[in-house]
């Protein structure tokens, strides 16, 4: 039984994984978005519309033009960062193009909504 258990850990991580976005931070966020669309989501673990919203990207990400990428900065991590790009607000999408800032949303999106943003600010 406690192997089993631990399977379907190991499981739940993998799937996790799978949809889990690359942390950017102050060393790394200027290389990472240069040069393509980049939709990057600011967020908190603590902030409850945070989760709702990153289960929206992982829908998004299904149906989101291939040359578009998505980050994630956790604030608590990276307060400098968010400040850095007048981030006040949780959860904030900053949308950036060849890396300069072209638009930005606060709050919740759905897919769709995520859709439509990505298709504006990446025209």
């Amino acid at each position: 039984k406690e192997l089993k258990k631990k399977i379907f850990v190991m499981f739940l991580f993998s799937i996790v994984s799978v949809f889990a976005y690359e942390e950017l931070n102050m060393d790394n966020f200027e290389q990472k978005i240069k040069g393509k669309n980049v939709i990057v989501d600011f967020y908190a673990v603590w902030c409850p519309p945070c989760k709702t919203l990153a289960s929206n990207l992982q829908e998004f990400d299904v149906i989101k033009p291939d040359n578009v990428e998505i980050y994630k900065v956790n604030i608590d991590d990276e307060l400098l960062l968010a400040k850095k790009h007048g981030v006040s607000k949780l959860p904030t999408l900053l949308y950036f193009k060849d890396g300069k800032k072209v638009g930005e949303t606060i709050g919740v999106l759905t897919p769709q909504e995520l859709l439509q943003a990505s298709e504006q600010n990446f025209k």
